[in-house]
Order: structure tokens, then sequence, then C-alpha cells
């Protein structure tokens, strides 16, 4: 079984389909409010403290201070919980035009009091001030009725530095001369989160499309919608001189050992069924 996330929008639907046993993220698509919204207002007024939106009786969620950070560092935001362990959040950070964000899943704690962990890769938000916006998920995918809760958690935090993305999308002409490579990534332990990051010859702004799933031992040209992995888009954002960058902050809490591949590319086709167009470049990587 899949589990499929929308994050919705007026201009794009961003599609993030991950296995079952793992967790679930998402990456802004510039130019957007990736955030889901609840029918809730923020409590919260000081930045890195948490607001508690008491609309389900007794339930709270509260989002740990976050240090300063400068633009293209991984973000870790963490908190905790009284929801049961396995309820899932969505976990998103931005400010107002562009975003990014995923699922997370609540694990168990003490004393009653469980936790929570998401990645955020800060190469797509506004420098200033962002928000971050933590809210449980009801329903399920399946059913179709997979959507925000009524209890919502926020925090601020300073974000340094210079904006990398874009605020259009860029379809580019793929030419012969142009690459996607990603950096080696070396093993990681079972529920690691970090960032796998690249360089691109692709203009910033353009759609990529990743997939990070068990190693068959050939490598993907495609994607492979029945993989038991994670699935997710965002953009090429700046890089150093003449290469752009592309990267996606990844949670393997939840998955097995073993070794895995990742692959990205320039996304075509429909959001809600996206493909990998003609561009895209691979690496390997294991949990140990």
């Amino acid at each position: 079984m899949k589990k499929l996330t929308l994050i919705r929008s007026s201009v794009i639907t961003a599609v993030i389909i991950v296995a079952a046993v793992g967790i679930g993220m998402a990456a802004g698509i510039p130019g957007i409010n990736p955030f889901v919204s609840a029918s809730t207002a923020n409590t919260g007024s000081q930045p890195g403290i948490a607001g508690i939106t008491p609309a389900d009786s007794g339930q709270y969620i509260r989002v740990d201070p976050v240090a300063d950070k400068t633009t293209g560092d991984l973000l870790i935001v963490t908190g905790s919980t009284n929801f049961p362990a396995g309820t899932i959040l969505m976990v998103s950070a931005g400010s107002p035009g562009v975003g990014s964000g995923g699922d997370t899943m609540v694990r168990a704690g003490a004393d009653g009091v469980n936790r929570f962990s998401s990645p955020v890769d800060t190469s797509m938000l506004k420098p200033g001030t962002p928000t971050i916006t933590v809210t449980n998920m009801i329903g399920t995918p399946a059913q179709g009725n997979y959507r925000p809760g009524t209890v919502k958690a926020t925090a601020t935090f300073t974000l340094k530095g210079t904006y990398l993305g874009s605020d259009t999308t860029v379809q580019p002409t793929i030419t012969k001369d142009d690459y996607i490579r990603i950096d080696p990534i070396g093993d990681h332990s079972a529920g690691d989160q970090f960032l796998i990051t690249g360089t691109t010859s692709l203009p910033v702004g353009t759609s990529l499309i990743w997939e990070v799933m068990p190693d068959t031992g050939t490598l993907p040209v495609a994607l492979d919608l029945n993989a038991r992995g994670i699935m997710a888009n965002n953009a090429v954002t700046k890089g150093d001189g003449t290469a752009n960058r592309v990267s996606l902050a990844v949670d393997m809490s939840g998955f097995p050992q073993g070794p895995y591949v990742v692959i990205a590319g320039e996304m075509k086709g429909d959001p809600s069924a996206p493909e990998i167009g003609d561009l895209a470049g691979t690496a390997r990587f294991s949990v140990k």
C-alpha cells in the first residue's frame, strides 16, 4: 500500500508518494504557497514558540525552538504532541508564495508525550522569518478524504542568506550538453534525516521529480510507482558558479536497512501523474 500526499494550491498540485512503511515528504514548488491550511487560528505569538489550537479536546502539537539557518541548510523540525504514535502530521515551512514541507509520523515518547521530527530543505525558502506550520492529518488517501485536521501549531525562525529559488516555474529545452549530477551520498543509519545534493546545468525554477527506492542492482531510468520508497517534487535552485543546485531533504525513518538508489530528473506530465523527462541523474547509498 502506498500513501499519497497532495499539497494543493491555485497554481499547481504537488504529488508525493511514499511507502506505507516510510515517512512522506514534500518539496515546495517556487511561486506557490504549498502550505496545507487548517480551518483554525494560530494562537502562538513568539518566535520559536508553537501555538496550540484547542479544536480537538485535549489534543496539542508543540514545535521546538529553531536556531537561525542560512538558505541551503537542512532544517530539522522537531516537537512534541499527545497525538498517538502513528498519527501523520503535515510539516510546512516558508513565507507567503514560497515554501516546502511534507508529512511525518508521530513516534512513541514517554509519559504520554510523543515526538515528531521532519527534515526541510531551506534552499527554496525566502530569507527573513519563515513560519513553520504543523497540522494533524485525517482521513486516508485511498478513500480520497486525506485532509488537514483541526489541531495546528506554528513557530518562526530566522533564515539568513539570499533567495536561491525562482518565483516562476521554468520549462527548459533540454540539449545534449545538459546534465543532472547527484553528489556521492555515502552510507547512513536507519532513521537518518539528511540532504541529498547535486548540480545541474538546468536553469533555476526548472521542475524536478525525485524518487528514493530500494536498489535492485540496475540504475533506474524512470519512476517506479510500485517501489516502496519516497517520491517528491521541487525545483532547481541557484548554485555556485555556472552550476545550479538540486537538493532534497529525506527522512529514512521506518525504512529497512539495505541498498537504495535516488533518481532526480526534469519533471514532465501532469503533477498528479508525473514522469521523468529527457534528463536525469542517479546515485546509490546504503542504510546500515
